[in-house]
């Protein structure tokens, strides 16, 4: 992907953001980070409580209007939920500008959604962040619909440089990416909640308990991460025959640990599947 940023472009594009809620305030951050001046971004939020804090927090233009905000846009956000996105799609019809980048992070619409309802040839990227987006450790998976090109692609990942990972997949793998890194810090969250308990009725104090199940949690995804080694070497390295934590994995396995992440993995999926259903994507 190209490195362009703002400062290398000729000119900033201007990018109006639908909906200011965590989605889209995670995206006005980034772009702020990745060097977007503040009058070169404007959000569409009706709520009195977001759009002021958005205001004071950026520093930018929020308004009440998409037909407004989208007029002189080269990149348009959206970032509402799935059953308001056609709303939002007809109203800024009339004063979309032609050429103009659809940027949306709606979960379960697909490319095709807003290439039917917006002018023929729009380029359209999908983006699945996850909220650890928010505090700059996120993974983030984009996809090209029909008329996006390349350059689209890196403006998009430039968009998002400041959020975390971020990368390029095929369509057809986002509900696979939804299921994996869309829904998986709930997943997360859920383990160290079991963890915690876990660790209350063996006599620790909850605090304490929440302390060590996270941190242990982020201290193994960092050795993942850095180190090169597959899960199943790491794993391994500290599961010593006849110890601790062999007894542990073999009683989690009896129990059908990977069975139940499976499942899970597979019903965010098929949401996701059927979202697009629901609302009317192909």
């Amino acid at each position: 992907m190209s490195e362009d940023t703002p400062q290398t472009m000729t000119e900033t594009p201007r990018a109006a953001i639908l909906g200011g809620g965590v989605m889209g305030g995670t995206i006005v951050t980034a772009l702020r980070v990745a060097g977007w001046p503040q009058d070169r971004i404007t959000v569409v939020e009706k709520d009195s409580v977001r759009a002021g804090g958005l205001r004071e927090g950026h520093g930018i233009e929020v308004i009440d209007s998409v037909s407004k905000a989208v007029a002189d846009a080269d990149i348009v956000v959206v970032a509402v939920k799935p059953h308001d996105t056609a709303a939002v799609l007809d109203e800024m019809k009339p004063s979309y500008k032609e050429g103009a980048l659809l940027f949306t992070v709606v979960a379960g619409l697909a490319a095709s959604f807003y290439e039917s309802r917006l002018p023929e040839g729009t380029p359209v990227v999908r983006a699945m962040p996850n909220t650890p987006s928010i505090v700059a450790r996120g993974a983030t998976a984009i996809a090209a619909g029909t008329h996006a090109k390349d350059e689209h692609i890196a403006l998009s990942a430039a968009m998002l440089r400041a959020t975390g990972l971020v990368v390029r997949v095929d369509e057809d793998q986002m509900d696979a990416v939804t299921a994996v890194s869309g829904s998986g810090p709930a997943y997360f969250y859920a383990m160290v909640e079991a963890l915690t308990e876990a660790g209350v009725a063996q006599g620790l104090d909850r605090v304490l308990a929440t302390q060590l199940a996270a941190q242990t949690f982020v201290g193994a995804a960092h050795l993942l991460m850095e180190s090169g080694d597959t899960p199943q070497i790491l794993r391994k390295r500290v599961s010593s025959p006849g110890g601790t934590t062999i007894a542990a994995l073999e009683a989690m396995e009896h129990a059908g640990l990977q069975g139940v992440i499976s499942a899970g993995a597979n019903a965010a999926a098929a949401r996701s599947k059927e979202l697009a259903q629901e609302f009317g994507s192909n």
